[in-house]
């Protein structure tokens, strides 16, 4: 059985991109995370947490999310990495939602902040990078993700890279991909230190930024997942937590 967990994963990525991005940690009121998580019909009971760090002023990366959720046996995370709201820079995120010390499921993707048929210059920049890891993890049939069609309500925000499984898999599965999916993080980093693109003006960006994570963190577009969350910790806290998900730092 291997070692690792959805929570000691996203761990890893947090540690990796804090490494290489100067994010500093916006904790709560008692200098944990930012909001600490309770079941709503056991409020003694811990549910988990978000974790919100802000990059550094100038930087093109704008926010870093840790979203953990524990309901019984069921452990969801949620990463995020944010590009700034008014740069063409794209959004990272990764997901592992584990039901068992061996099964989860799990996706990780970029979301990509312009189109591909008015800028395909922008996917040859952002998205062939991605190609050697995404056929890696994909080219392979014993690979789960190879075989794994998603949610195409959900995909039509994210993009045609994902690395992931639509149907339970285990933690071993997830360990054989980590090295495609560490390479997707790392090419987020880098073009956080060094991607130009002459883009739309900022505030352009910004409006479609917004309508953008709009749709994609729509409760309608994934209803069982938001009702899983608010039957967790209630729907004021859950609200809230979609908002911050979606709001900008700078």
């Amino acid at each position: 059985m291997s070692a690792v967990s959805g929570l000691s994963f996203v761990e890893d990525l947090v540690a990796r991109s804090c490494a290489a991005q100067g994010f500093t940690e916006r904790n709560g009121e008692n200098g944990g995370p930012l909001i600490p998580l309770r079941a709503a019909d056991a409020p003694h009971a811990d549910a988990g947490f978000l974790r919100l760090w802000a990059a550094a002023p100038g930087s093109l990366a704008d926010r870093m999310l840790h979203f953990r959720l524990c309901a019984g046996p069921v452990d969801t995370q949620l990463f995020f990495l944010f590009g700034r709201a008014d740069s063409v820079m794209p959004h990272f995120h990764a997901q592992v939602v584990q039901f068992s010390p061996t099964a989860c499921v799990f996706n990780a993707d970029f979301l990509p902040r312009l189109d591909a048929v008015d800028y395909p210059q922008y996917f040859r920049q952002v998205f062939d990078p991605l190609n050697k890891p995404y056929w890696k993890a994909t080219g392979d049939y014993q690979n789960v993700c190879s075989h794994a069609p998603g949610n195409p309500a959900i995909a039509t925000y994210l993009s045609h890279w994902s690395i992931g499984t639509s149907r339970p898999s285990t933690i071993d599965e997830l360990v054989k991909v980590t090295p495609s999916i560490h390479g997707y993080l790392a090419h987020w980093l880098d073009l956080a230190a060094t991607l130009r693109f002459d883009g739309p003006d900022a505030a352009i960006l910004r409006r479609r930024d917004a309508r953008h994570l709009d749709c994609f963190l729509d409760e309608s577009l994934d209803p069982r997942s938001w009702k899983g969350v608010y039957s967790v910790v209630g729907k004021e806290i859950g609200s809230r937590i979609r908002q911050i998900i979606a709001r900008p730092l700078y």
